[in-house]
């Protein structure tokens, strides 16, 4: 399977065309999407939409937001002029097709994920403002360890479908200096 997870999909590229730009950024647990919305809304001046906010209720990973309020935030949020979409949450991501510019998946190896995770936990039990408890931690990596064998809309083929079915700019990362290269390509842009 790693094998073929290492094939970048068809017909994307590595490209970033203009600013005030709507996009969406999925990948797995770790894969670094808040910092690359962070730092490309840096450049751009335009709002982070953090799926998990919009998924989880405030103080917590662990209860839901009802489908009404869910719809409600996602309807309010996509219609900015300048936005960045960012979370693991494809079935969500997917409300922003109609009204995005731009499609990115991080497919960031699974080791470096993991790291991510635990640097993230044992620097700080907060994430994005939200308590993340030891349990809740080990829960998040023992998840986002099946990223390459689940096959909802939060896993690999769930990404890689989003990716296939976006009609507009694609872009596929599978290495933090690709990554990094992206957030410099837009400095210079300005």
């Amino acid at each position: 399977m790693l094998s073929r997870r290492r094939q970048k999909p068809p017909c994307v590229k590595l490209a970033l065309g203009n600013i005030h730009m709507r996009m969406i950024i999925v990948g797995n647990s770790g894969s670094g999407k808040t910092w690359l919305a962070n730092n490309l809304a840096k450049v751009d001046g335009c709002q982070v939409i953090h799926l998990d906010h919009i998924f989880w209720e405030p103080g917590g990973f662990d209860k839901k937001r009802s489908p009404e309020i869910v719809a409600k935030m996602i309807d309010e949020s996509k219609n900015g002029v300048s936005w960045i979409a960012e979370g693991v949450f494809g079935e969500l991501a997917e409300k922003f097709f109609e009204h995005a510019q731009y499609f990115v998946w991080l497919d960031i190896d699974w080791p470096t994920c993991r790291e991510r995770l635990l640097k993230r936990g044992s620097e700080s039990k907060r994430h994005m403002g939200r308590e993340e408890s030891a349990e809740g931690l080990r829960e998040l990596i023992e998840w986002a360890s099946r990223y390459y064998e689940r096959k909802d809309a939060r896993s690999y083929e769930g990404h890689k479908k989003l990716l296939n079915n976006f009609h507009r700019e694609k872009i596929y990362i599978n290495s933090e200096a690709d990554a990094i290269k992206m957030v410099e390509k837009a400095q210079q842009i300005v």
